[in-house]
């Protein structure tokens, strides 16, 4: 492992991105709010990579319970390998992992806090929280936590 280095973890979606970043130790993962889909993404995420001193991006891939692709899976695999061609020249890689339940899990660690209705029902939390799970399990698979 990198120490010092940073770990990205992107939950796409159609109208925003959810962003969790590792700590430099890469043993928690934090939720770091979302970046709006649209034509400035990448030039936000190559911004976020330069300033946090990311060295690997953790996206993920979107597959059916049936451990299937759909038209979704399509369109992340598509977003990925724009990112990848933009990161290149940065020496920082893209890694795809599998993420069927983290919006599930996500879900239900927003309910579990207790939080106004309001504030649960905002879908930003939802991105950010699936992308927070999605690196956590990513650093605990590698440390081996």
């Amino acid at each position: 492992m990198d120490n010092g280095k940073r770990v990205l973890a992107i939950d796409y979606g159609t109208k925003r991105l959810g962003i969790a970043i590792s700590d430099e130790m890469q043993m928690l993962a934090t939720s770091r709010g979302i970046i709006a889909n649209g034509p400035k993404m990448i030039t936000e995420i190559l911004s976020l990579v330069e300033s946090e001193h990311i060295r690997l991006v953790i996206l993920g891939i979107p597959r059916t319970l049936r451990n299937t692709e759909s038209a979704m899976t399509a369109e992340v695999l598509r977003f990925r390998d724009k990112l990848s061609q933009s990161l290149a020249p940065l020496s920082v890689s893209v890694e795809s992992r599998d993420e069927r339940l983290t919006s599930l899990m996500a879900e239900t660690n927003i309910r579990s806090r207790e939080l106004p209705k309001m504030k649960r029902e905002k879908k930003y939390l939802r991105d950010e929280e699936a992308a927070r799970i999605l690196l956590q399990e990513y650093l605990d698979q590698r440390g081996g936590n």
